[in-house]
């Protein structure tokens, strides 16, 4: 695969479309039958192999113009041309500057360099189906030579080829601007030249290093435009990956009300992903053991031939789960988390009951029914919340209302900090809910090395749970999740 496919492969991936290694590999394909010259087939075409739902092909669509249609003229050779129009002789090398010019206009960045690590994105025009990568080779000659001559070809060359070598497309921050541009100049071969300016006002040579330094300006501006295009391009999906990278990883109870947005999106994509796991896991049907009885009936009309075969089905029953959550103050904002998740996977886990309390509990269950976790969860906070937290009067209510319903098939799951405020957590109804229930898991938003400590009473609570884990992230409550799909 070329350098400019796999760039805009990681492109999509940032931009929420999944591209596989196989489907890369088609592109790839595509690609080298089509050519770059007819960008509208190479749109249809490479759409067809690289998204496959509609959102996918909004996001394909938005990806495509802005890699492969931004503006073909280098700002570098306009600058140079302007700039250095009045040097003279000066200016002068092998290349005229209508020659130039009539380099500079062949080279066409859908062709030369559809990437955008050398003019931040790639090019829009119609052109041959040159290789991308046969166009970006290493000009001979060093900065210095260059900068003299004012040859507009080679040092769009060398720029393209250190923005390669530095890894420009990685860029992601607007803050990472000066960084690249520093790292490109010196790959271009800047200490040369900066050397050559001191040497000449050394030597006393102050016209001669005010022309070079002037001409590295204009190279240095040049290269900064080039970064900033490739930033515009590449940005938007990077610094959104990055981002919902962090929120992942982050405490829930730091996160922001601007980011509940995100983090919502967020939550919704990964139940998505593991519904979508655990169902093509349970449509894998031919597999186990043959059922002989059943398959010989079935071929009876083949003459004993099994054409059919029939397989031993075990019927899986969905779980049920029992979700009680703290939704006082220091628990609230991963309750929210857990609830949107479990109702956003309504598919795989449609027997869903939860429950909510401080001081006393009752079943929010029909709120959700009713609203939706958009809504229904504010409300249970705002019904539930804001009292002292009393474990064992929550365990008490929890008895009366459901410990009759739990069987072995009900996994129960309990998400708080264990602190009771002096109060009896009632742990004896916790172990007599163990000893009914297939599971009990409890999450505790506090790390372990305070458990215990003050009015914690997890040293009582966690002997009588199955799993008892640290639940404070995005990216924990996604393994417990996960888990709790994987055993059920």
């Amino acid at each position: 695969m070329n350098r400019p496919l796999a760039e805009f492969v990681n492109m999509l991936r940032y931009a929420d479309v999944p591209v596989s290694i196989g489907e890369a590999l088609d592109a790839a394909r595509t690609i080298e039958l089509l050519g770059y010259s007819d960008r509208t087939l190479l749109k249809s075409a490479l759409s067809q192999v690289m998204a496959k739902t509609t959102d996918e092909m909004v996001s394909f669509d938005q990806c495509f113009d802005d890699f492969f249609t931004i503006d073909t003229k280098l700002e570098l050779g306009e600058n140079l041309s302007e700039q250095l129009a009045d040097e003279g002789e000066s200016a002068a090398g092998e290349n005229s500057d209508e020659e130039i010019q009539d380099q500079l206009s062949a080279l066409e960045l859908p062709d030369s360099d559809p990437s955008g690590s050398g003019d931040g994105g790639g090019g829009g025009g119609e052109g041959s189906a040159t290789s991308p990568g046969e166009a970006s080779a290493a000009p001979e000659g060093s900065l210095l030579e260059m900068l003299e001559q004012a040859d507009r070809t080679g040092l769009t060359m060398s720029m393209n080829t250190a923005a390669e070598a530095v890894g420009l497309s990685n860029i992601v921050l607007s803050t990472q601007r000066g960084l690249f541009t520093r790292r490109i100049l010196e790959e271009m071969g800047l200490v040369e030249v900066n050397q050559e300016i001191s040497d000449r006002r050394r030597d006393d040579d102050e016209i001669g290093a005010e022309d070079l330094s002037r001409r590295l300006n204009v190279l240095f501006e040049a290269t900064r435009d080039m970064v900033e295009r490739q930033l515009a391009l590449t940005s938007a999906g990077k610094s959104n990956h990055f981002r919902q990278d962090v929120l992942k990883k982050i405490r829930l109870s730091n996160i922001e009300n601007r980011d509940f947005k995100i983090m919502r999106e967020m939550v919704r994509k990964m139940a998505k992903r593991l519904t979508d796991m655990n169902s093509r896991v349970k449509k894998v049907k031919n597999r186990g053991h043959l059922d002989i009885r059943k398959t010989m009936r079935r071929n009876v009309a083949y003459d004993g031939l099994l054409f059919e075969t029939h397989w031993k089905q075990k019927e899986k029953d969905r779980p049920k789960v029992l979700a009680i959550c703290d939704v006082s103050g220091s628990v609230a904002s991963v309750a929210r988390f857990l609830l949107l998740f479990l109702y956003s996977m309504n598919e795989v886990l449609p027997n869903v009951r939860s429950f909510a309390f401080s001081g006393t509990l009752g079943e929010i269950t029909d709120l959700f029914d009713r609203y939706g976790p958009e809504e229904a969860i504010p409300e249970a906070i705002e019904i539930y919340g804001g009292r002292s937290t009393n474990y064992g009067r929550a365990m008490e209510d929890f008895k009366d209302l459901v410990f009759d319903e739990i069987d072995n098939r009900t996994t129960v799951i309990f998400l708080g900090d264990g602190r009771s405020n002096g109060a009896d957590p009632r742990a004896d109804i916790l172990r007599d809910i163990k000893k009914r229930a297939k599971r009990v898991i409890w999450l505790n938003p506090e790390r372990k090395s305070v458990w215990g400590t003050g009015d914690s009473e997890m040293p009582k609570i966690a002997p009588n749970c199955t799993v008892v884990e640290v639940c404070n992230s995005l990216s924990k409550l996604e393994l417990v999740i996960r888990d709790l799909l994987k055993t059920s």
